[in-house]
């Protein structure tokens, strides 16, 4: 239900405190957020009508005015949202930084396109100072910008948020579905992979697959298909996963892919990775596969065999 319009006013009023606590779960668990990823909360979780995305680094900036009003010295952790393709943020961050790092030539509008490592390097120096925060000091940070508490309970809600995807997918070996065991259609999915080896890519068509496949870490694989010349590890998420599951799915992929590479003695034998969804995948979840080499293959919602 639509509670405020997405007006700058309303954005001020109403987006700033909850951008904070999911900022400050973000940073204890040192990752980012998208822009995407802040616009979709706030819209479902806060009531606002339609953001357009752009209008996010308005939100991230005023936020830190906002905390700098109370603490000049605060970390900028308006910094942690970033921008989808490059995972940088834009380049309202730059007034910011330049100001934290005193190089004034970071308030240039052009400055991270002209200079892209230089950006990195000022970025990574300011998520540095972000991560370094303790949980009680933002918290009592988040108290004196809005003159509310926030509890640590509040802030370990906001962190196992974060990780909270639909499926039951995410310990190891005989454990990787948690305690109420695969779900329907994840099963239904990983079988079909595990069958089709032809309708994922053509030149699987003749490859030895494996399900369940057990690596030496602990970890066990949806799928594996075995070729002459590459092995392709493939992880499943079914119909009902969030965009918090497919993106453990990115990782279990990374995580997977290495650890196949180092149980292969043959070095010039290359794994490839897919992730396997029933769903489109969100613009931020499209682009961490591109980052890291990652391939995606849509199953199809109705399936023959």
């Amino acid at each position: 239900m639509t509670r405020h319009a997405a007006t700058n006013d309303a954005l001020r009023e109403h987006a700033l405190a909850p951008t904070m606590r999911w900022l400050i779960a973000t940073a204890l668990d040192g990752a980012t957020m998208t822009y995407g990823q802040v616009k979709r909360r706030l819209e479902a979780e806060e009531g606002f009508s339609t953001i357009f995305a752009t209008r996010i680094g308005l939100v991230a900036g005023e936020l830190m005015n906002r905390i700098q009003e109370v603490d000049q010295n605060a970390p900028l952790i308006n910094v942690l949202v970033v921008n989808q393709t490059d995972g940088l943020p834009s380049k309202g961050a730059g007034s910011f930084m330049a100001t934290r790092f005193k190089n004034p030539r970071l308030n240039a509008r052009n400055y991270k396109t002209l200079y892209p490592g230089k950006w990195r390097e000022y970025f990574e120096r300011a998520v540095a100072e972000v991560y370094a925060y303790s949980l009680e000091a933002w918290a009592d940070l988040y108290e004196r910008t809005f003159d509310a508490p926030l509890t640590q309970k509040t802030i370990e809600t906001e962190r196992d948020k974060r990780q909270s995807g639909n499926e039951d997918d995410f310990g190891t070996g005989a454990d990787k579905y948690g305690a109420g065991g695969e779900g329907e259609h994840h099963k239904a999915l990983r079988m079909w992979v595990f069958e089709n080896p032809g309708k994922v890519g053509r030149g699987f068509f003749r490859a030895r697959t494996e399900t369940e496949f057990n690596l030496d870490s602990g970890d066990r694989i949806d799928a594996v298909y075995h070729l002459p010349d590459r092995t392709i590890v493939l992880e499943v998420k079914s119909r009902i996963s969030n965009e918090v599951d497919l993106r453990r799915g990115v990782f279990q992929c990374i995580k997977y892919r290495a650890v196949k590479t180092a149980m292969d003695v043959r070095i010039e034998v290359p794994v490839e990775a897919y992730l396997v969804t029933e769903t489109e995948l969100p613009g931020e979840i499209a682009a961490l596969l591109r980052q890291h080499d990652i391939r995606h293959f849509q199953a199809p919602l109705k399936r023959s065999g």
